[in-house]
């Protein structure tokens, strides 16, 4: 079996050889080519696959109207050439950040990026302050203060005459006036985690997220309320991955905690009463409803998919879900215990702050099944695809509402190589694989 792999594709064909259920079929479907296609997500801790305050009904529906090209996955973007500035030798020891509004967090499927954590691209508004150019002491002829906790920093902030940033003043600062995702720059510098003073966000101010933890004054409000209250951190150590330098990097850290890579800095002035939204489950699976010739939009707008062409159908119900059951001699559509079965696109809400469209179909010569994440003002991004070559279907999908992080599909009810699953996995990868 020949294969091609796309962006990173993490799939796992079955060996081929004389399989069980393909010596019961007169004529098992041509998986002798495919394409696979996927997308790196974030890593951060997440609440466990089966996590829910309900069992979500699988009845609902959400209208969908993509608007605009699909997204190109993280993984496959070109990354821009580091710009972080030079310091300048003569800088005042603050900051002033006029009034006004800036989008805060991320775009879902970053790499780097926790959706229960960072919010997905909020425009939030904030009054004028002033924040210090260095970590505290605010000297550069001084080491940055660390190992306290942030108790300890913000009474060392009153006592200088200030108090510790909220974490939206942080990223606001970071991201500088044209909202760069890195200090100063679309991407980061490694030579900022080695000589953090050499490096300063769009505003001036200097070392953000290059070489330290900082704290901030906000919480991170708990998704579920079993969880206890901690302190929201922002930027990150010398030798944290390079997505964690984001400006829009977040994380929980326990109240009382200190270390020797988290120090923090001042500001001036009002603190600013925004916080970030939290994060909020949602029913686990939905049905979406946009037509074929909308994903066939989508899809053209997307390189490694545009040979699938525009002319897409979806399979039908219930013909083609009694095919694929009957071909691995599960029996009808509702004997398999607590799983739905569908042909129809499926809005998948795995973790809180994430939505990922799930859609199944068939083009001239092929079959697939695409995995999108889905954004503001009903944009959507690539997030992984598995493409059936010379395979005609039917395809269906299946899921348990109880089931966060995982739903099914086949063109034969569990039939090796011909079956395999859509995974949300702990990295926030979404990955669609062949059994």
């Amino acid at each position: 079996m020949a294969r091609q792999h796309i962006a990173g594709a993490l799939t796992a064909p079955y060996p081929w050889g004389k399989s069980r259920a393909m010596l019961s079929r007169p004529r098992p479907p041509r998986f002798d080519r495919y394409v696979a296609f996927a997308a790196v997500l974030v890593a951060g801790c997440k609440p466990s696959a089966s996590s829910s305050p309900d069992a979500p009904a699988s009845s609902a529906s959400v209208p969908l109207a993509p608007k605009g090209n699909v997204l190109q996955a993280a993984e496959n973007e070109v990354a821009p050439a580091s710009s972080a500035k030079a310091r300048s030798a003569a800088s005042s020891p603050r900051v002033d950040i006029a009034a006004g509004a800036f989008e805060a967090g991320s775009t879902p499927g970053d790499r780097g990026r926790d959706p229960t954590l960072e919010p997905t691209n909020t425009k939030i508004e904030l009054g004028g302050f002033s924040i210090d150019r260095d970590l505290y002491p605010n000297d550069p002829g001084k080491r940055p203060l660390t190992g306290v906790t942030r108790a300890k920093a913000t009474e060392l902030c009153q006592a200088a005459g200030a108090r510790l940033c909220t974490e939206l003043e942080w990223e606001r600062a970071c991201k500088g006036p044209e909202s760069t995702a890195y200090p100063g720059s679309a991407s980061f510098d490694p030579a900022c985690a080695k000589s953090p003073a050499s490096c300063v966000s769009g505003f001036g101010v200097i070392g953000m997220g290059s070489a330290l933890r900082e704290w901030t004054a906000s919480d991170v409000v708990p998704v579920e309320k079993t969880q206890p209250k901690s302190a929201a951190v922002r930027g990150a150590r010398a030798d944290a991955s390079g997505v964690d330098h984001r400006c829009a990097h977040r994380a929980s850290v326990d109240l009382a905690a200190s270390a020797d890579d988290l120090g923090f800095r001042c500001c001036h002035g009002s603190p600013n009463a925004a916080t970030v939204p939290v994060a909020e489950w949602e029913q686990t699976f939905r049905r979406a409803e946009l037509t074929a010739a909308q994903v066939g939009e989508m899809l053209a707008s997307v390189p490694e998919l545009a040979s699938l062409g525009s002319k897409i159908t979806f399979f039908k119900e219930p013909d083609d879900l009694a095919t694929v059951m009957s071909r691995g001699d599960a029996g009808a559509p509702n004997s398999i215990p607590n799983t739905t079965l569908t042909t129809a696109p499926i809005l998948w809400n795995p973790v809180p702050g994430e939505q990922i469209l799930v859609v199944a179909g068939k083009a001239q010569k092929d079959a697939f099944i695409v995995a999108f994440h889905r954004l503001p003002g009903d944009r959507y991004r690539i997030g992984s695809s598995f493409v059936l070559k010379d395979e005609r279907g039917p395809v269906v999908l299946a899921f348990n509402g109880y089931v966060r992080r995982k739903l099914s599909w086949a063109t034969c009810w569990d039939c090796p190589a011909e079956s395999g699953n859509i995974t949300y996995r702990d990295d926030n990868r979404v990955v669609i694989t062949q059994k």
